[in-house]
């Protein structure tokens, strides 16, 4: 009997600990240009230009749930204008 009892408190402790198990990190709604992308270089959507330094650009927009990011100001404004328009190419 005593045996039964201690089996049951050692499963009842390491229950209870969680097994270790970590929950999951919350994941942001937004996504990026970066993440959705398959290849390395990333465009703007305006121009098609190149993006050199995806993490430094200085504008950046989010439409349905997508950032965007731009060369320039002038790209950056057009596409808050009309995204859908840029979005079509």
């Amino acid at each position: 009997m005593k045996k039964l009892f201690v089996i049951c408190l050692a499963i009842f402790l390491f229950t209870s600990m969680g097994c270790g198990n970590k929950p999951e990190p919350k994941k942001d709604s937004t996504t990026t240009q970066a993440a959705t992308a398959n290849s390395v270089s990333l465009t703007d959507p305006v121009d098609g230009s190149k993006i050199e330094n995806f993490e430094n650009a200085k504008y950046s927009f989010v439409y349905n749930k997508v950032e965007y990011r731009f060369n320039s100001k002038e790209n950056y404004e057009a596409f808050k204008k009309d995204p859908a328009k840029y979005l079509r190419k």
